[in-house]
């Protein structure tokens, strides 16, 4: 196990306003698919998650360089800037949670490790401290009913923390090494953990006791896995340019292949929502993959953006891109192939 730095400062400062988006980037080929409104950051936009906050509507946006970006999607075809944090690392993911009665944010801030602010009042997160770490922190997954923290690293080391104790300090519970390659994606299921696990592929873990995790089995996909998500006894797997995988996970010590969706470029992020998964596909845009019959999912939808697609999220009736440079898109498949 390697060695673990912890330091959690309480610091509160009150945060400075984002910019606003002053244009929408016109998609070059598209079906299914609408784009509604785009909002340009400073930076990278690296992840978004979406989420109510006292009767509006927001999104936390990894900014890379830039920290943390607070936006008000309410009206969503006017995105509005309500707040932002520069954190001293590079944001490369966000989440958040309810613990204790607070609403938190948690960055996955690479090099500067893992951040935590209170985000009860949107337009003036706080910082509550930082879980610094030896090594590089890629992104993280709540388990908001245990209130835990499973951070993934760039070493390919998942790092298990308690925060039950927020605000106060967090405490280390326990590491599991999964392989060599970077850890792209979590995904928590029961008493499962799925990591998309770079070039080792689909790791899964039992953490039914979270202070002995046990690493169950590891699929060892064709491509790069960069993005898991798991549904209705299925894991989707974003597996870079090998496509879309799709495993039965009803066994989850024993993942089947069932069926793989090649995506146009490369396929870096996804979300499940019932029978659709909106995939990220890098320098092409959103593809959405109808996948009732795990044996033969099927393109329903698409929109070529022809620009970077990292991370993806769908709240709402809408799908959430993250663009990179290209900042945050919002964007609408069409109501009736929404629930299939």
């Amino acid at each position: 196990m390697r060695a673990l730095l912890l330091a959690l400062t309480l610091v509160f400062i009150t945060a400075f306003h984002a910019c606003k988006d002053s244009g929408v980037n016109t998609p070059v080929d598209q079906s299914n698919i609408n784009l509604v409104s785009v909002y340009s950051t400073n930076a990278s936009t690296n992840g978004v998650y979406v989420l109510p906050i006292n009767l509006r509507d927001y999104a936390l946006i990894a900014d890379g360089t830039n920290g943390l970006q607070i936006v008000d999607i309410t009206i969503i075809n006017q995105p509005d800037s309500v707040s932002s944090y520069d954190t001293d690392g590079n944001a490369n993911d966000v989440t958040a949670a309810y613990i204790n009665g607070e609403l938190y944010a948690f960055i996955s801030d690479y090099d500067k490790g893992f951040v935590v602010f209170d985000i009860d009042v949107p337009s003036n997160p706080l910082l509550i401290g930082t879980i610094i770490v030896t090594g590089f922190v890629n992104t993280s997954v709540i388990d908001q009913n245990n209130k835990l923290a499973y951070i993934a690293m760039e070493s390919g080391q998942i790092q298990i923390y308690d925060i039950s104790q927020l605000p106060d300090e967090p405490t280390f519970v326990a590491s599991v090494p999964v392989g060599s390659s970077g850890i792209n994606g979590l995904y928590l299921s029961g008493n499962y953990l799925y990591a998309a696990a770079g070039n080792n592929g689909l790791a899964i873990i039992d953490v039914t006791n979270p202070a002995n995790p046990q690493l169950n089995n590891v699929f060892n996909t064709t491509g790069v896995a960069s993005d898991v998500a798991v549904n209705g006894g299925f894991a989707y797997v974003a597996d870079s340019y090998n496509g879309m995988l799709i495993l039965d996970v009803t066994n989850p010590e024993s993942p089947v292949y069932k069926s793989k969706f090649t995506g146009t470029g490369q396929i870096l992020g996804l979300y499940a929502n019932n029978n659709n998964v909106y995939c990220a596909d890098n320098t092409y845009g959103i593809e959405n993959v109808n996948v009732s019959n795990a044996s033969s999912p099927n393109k329903v939808g698409y929109i070529q953006t022809n620009s970077s697609a990292n991370n993806i999220f769908y709240s709402g009736g809408y799908i959430f891109l993250a663009a990179a440079e290209g900042g945050l898109g919002i964007y609408q498949p069409t109501s009736s192939l929404d629930n299939r």
